[in-house]
């Protein structure tokens, strides 16, 4: 991984919560509206972002999933869904604080939901590389959805964060 599972923690953090906080301006309506995203409407994207979080953390603490399909709401109420995403952005920013290269490269198993479910084990690196990607994958959609809300989408890229956090940017005029 060419960036630290810590600061793409950090950084997924950061986006859900400014996702989060430009939805606050939506109705409960124009949250649940379909949109024709893979989980319908921007609360069911959020739902399904906080979901997967949810299901890689029970992988992880060995825990049996207790998920029934991939599209369920966990929360109706965005201020209730953007509390459990904050907390769920906690716990991986702790999980990934001290991760060195070998827990990075120790693996970690679990059972696919897939329809005939297989069980696969992967590196830690490879875990979270794809937990992360996963959110900026939903967190894309739902930003093309508050777009179609009329909303105008916050800046989510991970330059912005960086930029943001204090990274240096170099601007030459072409």
């Amino acid at each position: 991984m060419l960036v630290h599972p810590h600061r793409v923690a950090q950084f997924s953090a950061w986006a859900n919560a400014r996702l989060h906080a430009s939805c606050n301006s939506l109705t409960a309506a124009s949250l649940e509206k379909g949109r024709g995203a893979f989980f319908d409407s921007i609360l069911g994207t959020l739902n399904h972002i906080l979901l997967v979080d949810l299901l890689y953390r029970e992988r992880l603490e060995g825990r049996p999933g207790k998920f029934v399909s991939l599209a369920q709401i966990l929360h109706d109420e965005l201020s209730d869904l953007t509390a459990a995403q904050a907390v769920s952005d906690a716990y991986y920013l702790d999980f990934t604080h001290d991760l060195d290269e070998d827990k990075l490269n120790s693996l970690v198993g679990f059972h696919t939901l897939m329809d005939e479910p297989e069980y696969w084990e992967v590196s830690y690196e490879i875990y979270f590389s794809n937990l992360f990607q996963h959110q900026v994958h939903h967190r894309g959609q739902a930003h093309n959805m508050l777009s179609q809300a009329g909303i105008d989408p916050p800046s989510i890229g991970f330059i912005e964060f960086e930029v943001e956090q204090g990274e240096r940017l170099v601007r030459r005029k072409s």
